[in-house]
């Protein structure tokens, strides 16, 4: 007995349990004498009588083949449930950001969410540029200077961040040569007296007391704030065809970057 018709098991099985070609026909929605076919072409094909008739029912045969029909039932009865459950996205997303957002933003924000999607991992990279995005090192990618588009990399506009002068005192907190293109170095003294490499170093200069600087206004709580109108730089989502359409970079770009957009841009 090999290679069975799954549908004549079935109607085999729907015979066995309605006891009569009529009501496995009615059970299975079939005409009786496609039913009556379909068992003769069974007995056909295993050697054996399986079926008496309305009266006599099963033979040993057919009792001894409904034990492993009837397995076979309640297994694919079983794995159709399964795929129906609804399953949360799992895996691993890898998420690169600029590194100050690091721990502004993406750390504090994840352990509140995380809950929401207990099989999701989420890995981050903290780097300036998007090549990671484009040699497969991440899924997802945010930034503040819009990237050149490249090959299919989806680029959408997050939000505009806005940026307040906070601190005291008449010295500047700058940038070093190096980040002279961040459009925040150039909006405060042309000769800092200190000069650092990242902005979450600015902001933790500010704090320190070491002058004043334009900063994230999310950053900026504790810390004395002129009056000066904000400005803001925009914030950029990448993402990959190959994996944009993926369970778990949906629920990250869809749930927890709303949170980011949020807690960055309100």
């Amino acid at each position: 007995m090999q290679n069975q018709n799954w549908d004549d098991l079935r109607m085999f099985h729907a015979v066995a349990k309605a006891g009569s070609f009529a009501g496995a026909a009615q059970a299975l929605d079939q005409h009786e004498t496609t039913i009556a076919r379909r068992m003769r072409r069974l007995e056909a094909e295993t050697g054996h009588v399986l079926w008496r008739g309305l009266n006599a029912g099963l033979t040993e045969e057919g009792a001894t083949l409904l034990r492993y029909v009837s397995d076979m039932m309640d297994a694919a009865a079983q794995a159709s449930a399964a795929l129906e459950q609804p399953h949360g996205p799992r895996g691993q997303v890898r998420l690169t950001v600029v590194p100050w957002l690091v721990e502004a933003a993406i750390i504090p924000l994840w352990a509140q969410w995380r809950d929401q999607v207990p099989d999701l991992s989420l890995s981050v990279l903290g780097r300036h540029d998007s090549l990671s995005l484009m040699h497969g090192e991440a899924d997802i990618a945010l930034r503040f200077a819009r990237p050149e588009a490249h090959g299919d990399v989806v680029i959408r506009k997050l939000c505009d961040v806005p940026f307040v002068l906070a601190g005291q005192g008449p010295h500047w907190v700058g940038y070093v040569p190096e980040m002279a293109h961040l459009p925040q170095a150039g909006w405060g003294s042309d000769a800092p007296a200190t000069r650092l490499s990242d902005q979450g170093a600015v902001v933790a200069a500010v704090r320190a007391g070491l002058g004043q600087a334009w900063v994230p206004r999310c950053l900026s709580g504790p810390l004395t704030q002129n009056d000066t109108a904000p400005r803001t730089r925009p914030l950029w989502v990448l993402t990959h065809p190959r994996t944009g359409k993926s369970a778990g970079v949906a629920a990250i770009t869809r749930g927890f970057l709303p949170l980011v957009v949020r807690h960055l841009c309100s």
